[in-house]
């Protein structure tokens, strides 16, 4: 004989769904494809899809470029996560030497600067506005990116310069220069940007009295003017990509000019 068992009722069932929800959300790809979703989404709503989808193809391609510089070095990484109106960041362990830190911080800029080349070639082949756009868009990105302020990209790379040179003089500028560049962002329009900083300025201040024991292996004086050419000449080569695409007029280079101020 067969006992029936009674059907959960309303709120059993509900506890159940709500139950296989969590331990859905707790998993990590579900998160991330979530995230993804409502960027898109959110970006979508407020601009357009063709906009969304650009500058969701950018942000996955410059942080693929920080995942791929952890692993050269064997760092542990947990992917890539995708901050819905803020932006994009390569999860790993922290780096073990400032060469790591500079390193991996450039990479996302450089692959952001192939993929510029890589879409102007296409677009030169097809005409695209997207593929066009797709262009725009990855220059002006990467090259706010190498603004010189945490936690940008730009601030990860003068931190270890400044910290390797382990001068307290050029700590203490690169303290003043962050400060100026966060009241220049708040006072044109630029306040992500500018919050960034703060959260990058605290970062930093925070260091001040670990400076002079940071343990970390630096870069010798080879080190250091290897890495400020290569981070310049990006920076000049993502500038000289915006004023290249804006000369023959392609999707999406007005909005990079004007952002410059040209």
């Amino acid at each position: 004989m067969q006992q029936q068992v009674p059907a959960p009722k309303g709120r059993a069932r509900l506890a159940i769904m709500l139950g296989i929800g969590l331990k859905l959300f707790k998993s990590i790809k579900v998160v991330k494809v979530a995230l993804i979703g409502m960027a898109l989404s959110g970006w979508t709503i407020l601009l357009s899809f063709e906009f969304a989808a650009t500058l969701l193809a950018v942000l996955m391609f410059h942080e693929y470029g920080h995942i791929r510089a952890m692993k050269h070095f064997g760092i542990p990484t947990k992917g890539i996560y995708i901050i819905p109106f803020v932006g994009g960041i390569a999860v790993g362990e922290q780096p073990k030497t400032h060469w790591q830190d500079l390193y991996i911080a450039m990479m996302g800029p450089v692959f952001g600067l192939v993929m510029t080349l890589g879409f102007f070639v296409a677009y030169s082949l097809t005409e695209s506005h997207f593929v066009g756009l797709v262009a725009s868009i990855s220059a002006l990105l990467n090259l706010v990116n190498l603004l010189p302020v945490l936690p940008l990209d730009g601030g990860h790379v003068i931190k270890a310069l400044v910290y390797s040179g382990r001068s307290r003089f050029i700590y203490v500028g690169l303290v003043v220069i962050s400060a100026l560049l966060i009241f220049y962002c708040f006072t044109n329009g630029f306040a992500l940007i500018g919050f960034f900083g703060i959260m990058g300025l605290v970062d930093l201040l925070s260091d001040w009295r670990s400076f002079d024991y940071d343990p970390k292996h630096k870069l010798d004086t080879y080190g250091i003017i290897f890495s400020l050419v290569w981070y310049l000449l990006t920076a000049a080569a993502l500038i000289g990509m915006i004023v290249w695409l804006a000369a023959l007029e392609i999707p999406g280079s007005e909005l990079a000019m004007a952002i410059l101020g040209a």
